[in-house]
Parts: structure tokens; sequence; C-alpha cells
């Protein structure tokens, strides 16, 4: 299990699965009760939920759970540091 978060784009996705590409990933919306937020979950090919991506993190998450996030930069260059 992974958590990252694009503190940038207020973006966090957390994968059950890190062995299935999630550009392969089935998407199903989600929804919050925070207007400016959305929840996606992903499903891989047999219907098996592989991850949620959450837009608009920081309305949604705790920020104990945001700080312990691996941090990623917007156009994926990987890690720019970790917390927790």
């Amino acid at each position: 299990m992974r958590l990252t978060y694009d503190p940038e784009l207020d973006v966090a996705h957390l994968r059950f699965d890190t062995g299935t590409d999630p550009l392969s990933a089935e998407r199903s919306p989600g929804g919050t009760p925070f207007a400016g937020s959305y929840v996606d979950l992903e499903y891989d090919a047999d219907g098996h939920l592989i991850g949620i991506e959450v837009l608009g993190a920081r309305q949604i998450l705790r920020p104990e759970v945001l700080a312990a996030a691996e941090r990623i930069s917007p156009r994926g260059r990987g890690s720019a540091g970790t917390a927790g």
C-alpha cells in the first residue's frame, strides 16, 4: 500500500495494488460532501479495488494523513521527500 500526495495540485492517491498499471484502471466516481473535492475509485480488470484518488485532499483528509504521505511532483518526477 502506498499513499502519495501532490501539494501543488492538492491530490492524494492511495494505492492498494502497486502491481497494476494505474493508467489501465477502471474508474468510478465517488463523491464527497465538500464542494471542490472529489473521490475517484480505481478498479482492476477483475473488478478489485486497487486505488483511491482524492482531489481537493486538504478538504477531505486530516492534516496528519497528508503529512505522512510521500510527496510527489506534479510531473511525476518522483518523491520530493517523505514525512512520517
